[in-house]
């Protein structure tokens, strides 16, 4: 019998926590142009309103995850709530670009807090049973978050509430805490908090400052031309990220306090399910090319550039309910995810280099698209915190998380660029069609790297 009796109601809450991360990089790019004329930003300001969420996010969630092997998974949780709540209301009253921005990283750290603490908690929370329908559960609020925040974003924007505008995308989180603190404070323990042995700070600032230097250059490539000074930080942050795992071995042996166990990336299985979701999430190119596309070569509002991403964001909600009710070996779910996934694109690719526009066939193959997606995702989180033990399900749900983040921004840098570089050069639908194209053609390794994890899972 289980321990903890009020699991799914708690999961429940965990789940609309969670759902606020995704939510506010969705819905926040459709308020952009209010944004710009509101505080007549110019357009570096407005890529830092983006971009620090998703770089703070990016760089703290281990930290984030290790927190909540320390203390417990419902006070850090708890804690990333009130971050979120008092970050919004502060974006929403910001007096200033520069205010809302710095308050865009306090959320950044609310969604570190929250994030790693999900799955994590399913892990000890849920028998090995139940962990696939808990965790589908949990992988659906991406691909709903991807359809309510753009729906949301745009019929907010359209709607006149006194004298907010852009401000009710942020005030919309207000509520959300509020409801999922008090149903937390109810519904859960302060799962399996391990002795607090006390906190890597050295291995944390090593890690952050890391992970900023990787994903700066990534998210700024563009703005600055790919200059080589780029680059050069690029290299040192892999340089400081082998002396962070260096250092962190170090403390293993001599059992000292460790933010991150370096076995677990040693740890060949885990490793592989790491490289398959940071390659399908270059999914994220689709969310940055395809509204610029619809509302700058076909002249769409934003309403229709909302509707237009219906097909895949309802596949991608769905993916993971079906999964959870499906008899196959987690091996074969991955095949046939990154087949789908690859196959959509590619079929999107090519509907959008012979019509130019969307059609029904365009509908359908995003719909199968976010079906690969939403197949995909809960399977490779599923496995990958199979290979771990519950003392260290913080710092693989962490890890996991990273891997999915800087897949994103990495996916989203490449995948973006190639469209925008191709645009003069080819036109607006052949530089769509190369960049959704290369969307699914990447996803060949995914599945190169599923071939090798074979051996690890029940196939």
């Amino acid at each position: 019998m289980n321990t903890y009796p009020k699991r799914w109601q708690a999961l429940n809450f965990l789940i609309a926590g969670a759902f606020l991360s995704p939510l506010d990089y969705f819905i926040v790019n459709m308020a952009l142009p209010s944004i710009k004329n509101a505080f007549k930003a110019n357009d570096h300001q407005l890529q830092m309103v983006v971009a620090i969420y998703g770089l703070t996010y990016a760089a703290l969630v281990v930290c984030g995850g290790r927190l909540g092997d320390l203390y417990g998974r419902k006070k850090i949780f708890t804690l990333g709530l009130y971050t979120f709540l008092f970050s919004s209301l502060a974006c929403a009253f910001s007096p200033t670009v520069t205010w809302l921005i710095i308050a865009r990283m306090f959320q950044g750290i609310g969604a570190s807090l929250l994030a790693p603490q999900v799955l994590s908690s399913i892990k000890v929370l849920f028998n090995s049973q139940e962990q696939p329908k808990a965790v589908s559960l949990f992988s659906s609020v991406f691909g709903l978050a991807s359809v309510v925040g753009q729906l949301l974003g745009g019929l907010l924007l359209s709607m006149h509430w006194g004298n907010f505008s852009w401000e009710m995308v942020f005030l919309v989180n207000v509520p959300i805490t509020i409801l999922c603190i008090t149903g937390i404070h109810f519904t859960m323990d302060n799962n399996h908090k391990e002795r607090n042995s006390g906190i890597d700070l050295k291995g944390s600032l090593l890690l952050i400052i890391s992970l900023l230097m990787l994903i700066f250059p990534l998210i700024f490539g563009q703005k600055y031309h790919w200059a080589l000074w780029l680059f050069g930080i690029i290299l040192m942050g892999a340089f400081l990220l082998t002396i962070f795992l260096r250092y962190e071995m170090n403390l293993l042996k001599n059992n000292k306090p460790i933010l991150v166990d370096p076995t677990l990336l040693q740890h060949k299985p885990f490793a592989l399910c790491l490289l398959i979701l940071f390659f399908y999430n270059f999914t994220a190119g689709l969310f940055i090319c395809y509204p610029y596309y619809l509302q700058q070569f076909l002249h769409q509002t934003s309403i229709q550039t909302g509707l237009a991403i219906i097909p895949y964001g309802l596949a991608f909600f769905l993916g993971p309910l079906i999964v959870s009710k499906v008899k196959i070996s987690p091996h074969k779910l991955i095949y046939i995810g990154l087949l789908l996934l690859m196959g959509g694109f590619i079929f999107t690719a090519l509907n959008f280099h012979f019509q130019g526009k969307p059609s029904f066939i365009s509908h359908l193959t995003l719909f199968m698209a976010g079906l690969g997606h939403g197949t995909i995702m809960p399977v490779m989180m599923r496995t990958a915190i199979t290979f771990t033990t519950k003392e260290k399900a913080g710092q693989a749900s962490g890890l996991v998380s990273i891997g999915m983040q800087i897949g994103s921004v990495t996916g989203g840098v490449v995948v973006g660029t190639l469209f925008f570089n191709l645009i003069d050069t080819f036109g607006f639908p052949e530089a769509f069609a190369f960049a959704i194209g290369l969307i699914g053609a990447i996803q060949i390794v995914g599945i190169w790297g599923n071939s090798k994890l074979g051996k690890y899972i029940n196939g």
